[in-house]
């Protein structure tokens, strides 16, 4: 099952990067709880920037706080860990230069 989708965005106003999730409808009219993390990956600096968690929760939209990493290399990092799950799935969006 497809859980949902991991993108990136630049925010002109801020200035500064954002990680994003989606949980999928079907994920969700399956899975009661679950714990996301959403940021952005710094190739240059080998680090999740802006990182947000979230547990025991069951919304579908998630931001990071914001990154200031547009002079780098990155890329969304996205997880999702449903309960009673040992370990979460998770995507990173392509990589940005």
């Amino acid at each position: 099952m497809q859980i949902g989708s991991v993108k990136q965005f630049y925010s002109p106003s801020c200035g500064e990067n954002y990680g994003y999730v989606w949980v999928w409808q079907g994920f969700r009219d399956t899975h009661d709880d679950y714990d996301v993390s959403v940021g952005v990956f710094s190739y240059d600096r080998d680090a999740v920037v802006g990182k947000r968690t979230w547990l025991d929760t069951n919304g579908k939209e998630f931001w990071s706080d914001p990154a200031a990493t547009t002079n780098e290399c990155t890329a969304a990092v996205g997880m999702v860990r449903a309960a009673g799950d040992p370990l979460p799935s998770q995507a990173a969006g392509s990589k940005r230069c």
